[in-house]
């Protein structure tokens, strides 16, 4: 870009997700800017830093109305995701992230050694205002190179606030885990704070502020485009911003896989079950996905 080491993406989207309680469309556009930094002694390229800065408008629809109880301990009882439509709905929101990424895999599509990492922020402001850190890596080791027997290590932790109390994190921005692309075993967005409804005995995902995942993954090739899996997922959600007492929402899975590393269309077939899980949380034994990173 302009005769420089740039990199400008731009990008405009819609994303619409349906969940039982409600459905969340974001509408939005972001342009993203990044440029490769030097660090001592050796003074070679190693990684990218980059700015992102993203404007969404953000809506629910077809919000469950009933009554769940507010909290673990208190028997009060809100309709809490009609609350969250009403506090939180027909939301502008715009995000400044600044990020450090670097990326040595030796494939990106099915890496044996080297790793990918980012490590960001963001500041919010508009409708919704608060601040996030986290960083994400993943690391490929190549355990047999004669049969090309590869393990895959991956860590995530993040964490999120509000400006001010009286704010809040809005329902869309909280965090959750579960599911095949996170903790394999338990259901999607299970591994989380959940509310239950008051009379049913049932429970919903209602997410929390600080996450932390670990993801360990083996695998063996076969045949061509098909790999066999063996893994296990651990972690957990804490309520609130820096809360590290992950002991209600803490997951512990293990399971084996199958790999069909079809070109343009690879497609996960994961078998896992949970060596622990928070109480009220559901197993999923079977997942599938597509794509070669989950």
């Amino acid at each position: 870009l302009f005769d420089r080491l740039l990199e400008l993406t731009v990008e405009a989207y819609r994303r619409q997700r349906w969940y039982d309680e409600y459905d969340l469309i974001r509408n939005g556009a972001a342009a993203t800017v990044a440029y490769p930094v030097k660090f001592w002694p050796t003074w070679e390229p190693f990684g990218r830093l980059g700015l992102r800065l993203s404007g969404e408008f953000i809506s629910f629809d077809d919000v469950d109305d009933a009554q769940y109880y507010v909290d673990g301990t208190s028997r009060a009882t809100r309709p809490i995701f009609k609350d969250e439509d009403s506090r939180y709905g027909d939301a502008a929101e715009a995000v400044l992230r600044i990020f450090w990424s670097h990326d040595d895999r030796d494939n990106f599509r099915i890496a044996t050694r080297g790793g990918r990492t980012q490590v960001f922020g963001d500041l919010a402001g508009g409708d919704n205002s608060y601040w996030r850190l986290g960083v994400n890596h993943r690391r490929y080791f190549t355990v047999w190179r004669r049969y090309r027997h590869v393990l895959m290590a991956a860590v995530r932790a993040e964490t999120i606030d509000a400006f001010s109390e009286s704010d809040g994190v809005p329902i869309y921005n909280r965090m959750f885990l579960g599911g095949p692309r996170s903790i394999r075993g338990v259901e999607y967005r299970n591994v989380a704070p959940l509310r239950e409804k008051a009379g049913g005995g049932d429970w919903a995902p209602w997410g929390g502020q600080t996450l932390f995942c670990l993801n360990f993954e083996y695998t063996v090739p076969i045949v061509q485009m098909l790999r066999l899996a063996a893994f296990t997922d651990l972690g957990s959600v804490g309520e609130e911003e820096f809360d590290l007492d992950f002991s209600d929402t803490f997951a512990w899975t293990a399971g084996i896989g199958i790999r069909l590393d079809i070109p343009m269309f690879p497609i996960r077939l994961d078998f896992a079950t949970p060596l622990k899980k928070p109480d009220h949380a559901e197993e999923e034994i079977f997942s599938f996905s597509i794509g070669y990173d989950f």
